[in-house]
This record gives structure tokens, C-alpha cells and sequence, in this order.
């Protein structure tokens, strides 16, 4: 009989620890899997960004190993390889104001360049991609200070795809955008998921626009997993209760992905 084997991790945390003054994160252990979008959900405070600056090799882990494909554990890897293997954009990414869109998202393609090297035809090509990709291509001589957030939030992006990683790692990717433009990218974001198979993880607040767009969700809370799972299955009334102290009304929509809304003082009478 034939079955089919689960897909190995493209990156896995292992009983991960770390604190600053305090501890930060406490016994995180995850797996981002191929083709997999995984949101990460918490209060302010409980420990995201932490991870995520973990999963990137950023910190190094006090207690556990962050292990790339399964098996390599981060701190054993350069800065240069780990960036051949996973791109993060972190929140209020920024970029010098005189950089033009596409040498923005050339900076992506450095982890691929021999020391005091130029450029080739084929990384220009990758960015040139990477901008068609993003919508961007169109204002590829622009100045990255000329952009709409929307655009701006899509340039941080094309820069990371130019890496060409097998993890992608996103901070509070939305953040301060207009609904519209946070659907329109967390829609790129899956699709580029699904097509190029990445690990992807993604921080942010918005719970409903989370809950749309992943596969499986982390909820956290100082610094632990609370829950993790299928959006369906974590996504309830009493998980986010305890995760957040405030009653919501959760149901399904049509499409079985759960909507969120608070229930206020006012609501309850």
C-alpha cells in the first residue's frame, strides 16, 4: 500500500528558550513546513518577534536548536549561508531613500555574491522577476521613498524573494496598511506559498486576516505555545479567550475559515 510521507521541515524549533533581562521565550518548539503558511498570533509582549529573530539565526537560542531542513542547527551556519536559506522582513523595514525600487531588491541577491563582486546578468534577471512577481516591475527606476506603503510593504518583499530561500519569515507584515492592501498581499504571500513551496511564517495582529490566509496557526502567549494547528481547530471562542482576556464571537464562514469579533460590554446586554 502506498502513503504518503509527511513532508520534512524546511525549518523546526526544538524546545527553544531565550531571555534578555527576563525570559522571553519559553520551550517554543514548531515546524514551518513546505508549502505551508504558518500564522503567529499573540498578545503584545508574549514573545513573536523573539521567535521569529530566533528562527532567523538572529539569537541564538539559550536552551533547544532552531534546525534547518531537519537536521542543521542554525548556529552552526554563517550569517552569508543562513541567508541563502531563509529571508525575513522584519517590521519597519527600511531602505536608504536615494535606492531606486530595483536596486532595493537587488540588495536580496547578496548573500549570492562572491565578495566585492558586480552583479550578473542572471541576478538581474532574478530581480527583474522578483519585481514582476510583486507588481512592481513598473516602477522599477523609482525611488524606494516614492512609494505607497502598499508598494513599499511589496518592495520589502521582492527584495526577500530575491534571495531565493526555502523559508520566508514576516513581521507584522500588514501592519498600518489599509484592508485592502493587506488582503492583496497576504493573497501574494500564499500563492507565492504554494507555488515556489515555502515555509513561510508570518507575525502579525490582525487575527480574522490571518485566520483567511494560513494553513496552520501558533498561538502564544508569554513566550509559549498555547496552541498550534489547523486555523479551524485553534481559532475558538475559549482559545482566544484565555489567549487574550476578552470574550470574541467566533463562527465559520462558508468557506469553513473562522471570523473573529470581539464581543464588547455593551454587546453582552
Amino acid at each position: 500500500m502506498n502513503r504518503t510521507c509527511p513532508a520534512r521541515p524546511a525549518l523546526q524549533a526544538r524546545g527553544v528558550s531565550f531571555a534578555y533581562a527576563v525570559p522571553v521565550v519559553r520551550n517554543f518548539s514548531a515546524a514551518l513546513l513546505p508549502g505551508t503558511v504558518t500564522g503567529i498570533i499573540g498578545p503584545n509582549g508574549s514573545g513573536k518577534t523573539t521567535v521569529l529573530r530566533l528562527l532567523d539565526g538572529l539569537l541564538h537560542p539559550l536552551e533547544g536548536e532552531v534546525l534547518l531542513d531537519g537536521g542543521t542547527p542554525l548556529c552552526r551556519l554563517s550569517r552569508r549561508l543562513v541567508a541563502k536559506h531563509i529571508a525575513m522582513v522584519p517590521q519597519n523595514a527600511l531602505t536608504a531613500s536615494f535606492h531606486t525600487v530595483f536596486e532595493c531588491a537587488m540588495q536580496g541577491r547578496s548573500p549570492h555574491l562572491h565578495f566585492l563582486a558586480f552583479e550578473t546578468a542572471q541576478d538581474e534577471q532574478i530581480v527583474r522577476e522578483v519585481l514582476e512577481m510583486t507588481d512592481l516591475a513598473r516602477l522599477a527606476e523609482a525611488r524606494a521613498s516614492e512609494l505607497s506603503g502598499g508598494e513599499r510593504q511589496r518592495l520589502f518583499l521582492a527584495r526577500a524573494l530575491a534571495q531565493q530561500t526555502r523559508v520566508l519569515l514576516l513581521d507584522e507584515f500588514t501592519a498600518n496598511l489599509d484592508i485592502n492592501y493587506q488582503v492583496e498581499l497576504m493573497r501574494l504571500v500564499r500563492r507565492l506559498t504554494r507555488e515556489r513551496g515555502l515555509a513561510t511564517a508570518v507575525v502579525s495582529h490582525e487575527i480574522n486576516l490571518l485566520a483567511a490566509f494560513s494553513d496552520e496557526v501558533i498561538l502564544m502567549q508569554d513566550g509559549s505555545v498555547r496552541h498550534q494547528g489547523p486555523v479551524a481547530k485553534v481559532v475558538t471562542r475559549d482559545n482566544l479567550k484565555r489567549l487574550f482576556g476578552l470574550d470574541f464571537l467566533v463562527r465559520p464562514l462558508p468557506s469553513g475559515v473562522p471570523e473573529v469579533q470581539p464581543i464588547m460590554d455593551d454587546m453582552q446586554r
